[in-house]
């Protein structure tokens, strides 16, 4: 939960488009996805998890228009916010 949380936070001030964006943005996203896909589906109900996955596709979206040095820095501050949820 409390990853869910930060992460939507994260992304909610973060942009992006997925054909060229840079190598550590495909990771952050990729790590997001999968925080979200693992969530328990009885966590949340489909509604919550619905707002969720279009709030992470509208943020994924912000990021992609940014300029590229944006994008890395916007992506470099969500894996780094990621890494401290871990902890």
């Amino acid at each position: 939960m409390k990853k869910l949380i930060l992460t939507v936070v994260m992304l909610g001030f973060c942009s992006a488009a997925t054909a060229d964006i840079p190598e550590s943005c495909k990771v952050y996203f990729d790590k997001v996805e999968n925080i979200y896909k693992n969530m328990p589906e009885n966590t949340f109900n489909k509604e919550i998890l619905d707002i969720i996955k279009q709030n992470l596709e509208k943020a994924k979206q912000e990021i992609i228009a940014l300029p590229e040095d944006k994008q890395v820095a916007a992506c470099a501050q969500g894996l780094e916010l990621l890494k401290q949820i871990d902890k």
